[in-house]
């Protein structure tokens, strides 16, 4: 399978993009490639909102008429903010570095969904204060920061952490497996203790509906037939570990 920088196109319909993972210029990238190659239709990464609605339903705490409130990091041209407020989520923030794709989704946004907030804003600095979110999601943001800058990924882990409430859940969706991401989530400091000490939930997600995964694969073997999904769950008030 091609990594996301790989199977990027340098050039779409005939005008060359800025290129991918410079971390000055991602912005323009993507302002570039939403408005030549999708326009104003949806295109998700990875998954579409049919394959995780049940996961949604079942970790997400149930709507009401004061939340959850729910941030969607790196939407994109994405249907699942949309998705989650037709499932009763009404309480959805989604930002993207992409002027482009805000401009976009707030075009495409109902009358009725004046609660579904659309902001252009870097993932790595978000403006939000400490503690407001009761869930974030990440379906391929951070893989793509990984493929640019590592320390990028860093702060915006950081920024995920300080912005969800003791008790929230960071719901990532990824193409690599433990190996790869669980360094980057937990952080480790010189004592081996975790700095963002997730309880961390790890699954399999098939690529398409055609089964169930073979429980005998190694990771290696999986990683071309699977995305992963980790349900990172911050440590609630005065809770010493997990």
């Amino acid at each position: 399978m091609l990594s996301i920088h790989e199977s990027l196109e340098p050039t779409v319909r005939g005008v060359e993009l800025p290129p991918y993972g410079d971390p000055q210029l991602s912005a323009l990238y993507w302002d570039a490639r939403h408005a030549r190659v999708t326009g104003a239709a949806f295109f998700d990464w990875y998954l579409d909102y049919t394959r995780l609605r049940g996961i949604f339903l079942q970790e997400l705490p149930a709507p009401s008429e004061s939340g959850p409130e729910i941030l969607d990091v790196g939407f994109g041209t994405s249907e699942i903010p949309s998705s989650l407020f037709h499932d009763g989520y009404h309480f959805v923030t989604a930002i993207d570095v992409s002027a482009e794709s805000v401009r976009l989704a707030q075009q495409r946004r109902s009358s009725e969904q004046k609660s579904l907030q659309f902001l252009q804003m870097n993932a790595t600095r978000m403006s939000f204060p400490d503690e407001c979110f009761h869930a974030v999601f990440d379906k391929a943001t951070l893989d793509t920061l990984l493929c640019s800058h590592q320390g990028a990924a860093e702060a915006y882990l950081s920024e995920v952490f300080r912005v969800l409430q003791p008790g929230g859940i960071f719901l990532l969706i990824s193409h690599s497996g433990p190996a790869e991401r669980l360094p980057y989530l937990l952080r480790l400091n010189s004592a081996q203790e975790a700095i963002r000490p997730w309880k961390v939930q790890v699954a399999q997600l098939p690529k398409s509906d055609g089964g169930d995964l073979d429980p005998h694969e190694g990771e290696d073997d999986r990683a071309n037939s699977c995305f992963w999904l980790f349900l990172c769950t911050k440590p609630p008030v005065n809770s010493e570990s997990f």
